[in-house]
């Protein structure tokens, strides 16, 4: 018998953006093509198919990138290639972001999964790197705040069109008010 994780997490993952935790372990097996048993076999409750799903998700979308781009040495190239990424993976990902906003509003995640931490945390460690690294002191926790609420609401506040979808020289407009908006609070 072949392993069926992979398949498994990623029917898991569908129905979770779909519906939340609402979602059903017999839809998510169906959707795997997978007895339900196999599932609890695997990942013993939902609330920990659930968990590994998102954490999975997360890890690959946040943190890593940030770090890497926290090496850049001039700020303001640093903070517009910021906020064009996390802009990027947020609109490329929002129903999966409203769906964890959701759940955490309603109290039905683990401290684990809460994205706005989940955010400001990886935005103020990639911050706290950069300003260290260049030895200026900037109150990174209030920069944190600023770019996870224009992040957030991008997201959540009504776009013409998702930030994924924009043209070049939109997203290039877009990027240069919010930097200077950023950089004036520094």
């Amino acid at each position: 018998m072949r392993d069926k994780t992979e398949q498994i997490l990623a029917a898991a993952a569908a129905a979770f953006i779909k519906k939340g935790f609402q979602a059903t372990t017999q839809e998510i097996a169906k959707e795997a093509d997978v007895a339900e048993i196999t599932l609890f076999r695997k990942f013993s409750t939902k609330q920990n198919l659930f968990i590994t799903v998102m954490k999975k998700v997360l890890e690959t979308q946040f943190d890593a990138k940030l770090m890497k781009l926290a090496e850049e040495e001039n700020t303001e190239v640093f903070l517009k290639e910021v906020i064009n990424n996390r802009l990027d993976v947020l609109s490329e990902n929002a129903p999966m972001v409203r769906m964890l906003i959701s759940e955490s509003l309603m109290g039905n995640l683990t401290e684990e999964l809460q994205l706005p931490e989940i955010i400001f945390n990886s935005i103020k460690k990639a911050l706290d790197h950069h300003f260290q690294r260049k030895e200026i002191p900037v109150d990174t926790e209030l920069c944190a705040r600023q770019l996870g609420g224009i992040f957030l609401s991008y997201i959540i506040l009504p776009n013409d069109r998702p930030y994924h979808n924009l043209k070049t020289e939109e997203k290039n407009a877009l990027l240069e008010r919010y930097t200077k908006s950023v950089l004036s609070m520094l």
